[in-house]
């Protein structure tokens, strides 16, 4: 494998886990989650990299502009 290839992976793996930080710390604090419940989130969160994240974002979006 390309020193490139292992870079980008590295990278990847390294804003999954800061968004995913974000997420899961925003989820914690809410006192309900859309949908009623946060275990399937924190799923969602963990399991799909980078994607579960924006997913919850999308549904959470006052996370980076609280009302």
């Amino acid at each position: 494998m390309e020193p490139e290839w292992i870079i980008r992976i590295v990278l990847f793996g390294i804003v999954h886990w800061i968004l995913a930080g974000i997420m899961l710390h925003d989820l914690a604090s809410k006192e309900r989650a859309f949908g009623g419940h946060k275990a399937p989130w924190a799923i969602v969160i963990i399991f799909l990299p980078c994607f579960g994240s924006l997913v919850y974002l999308a549904f959470h979006p006052q996370i980076f502009y609280p009302s």
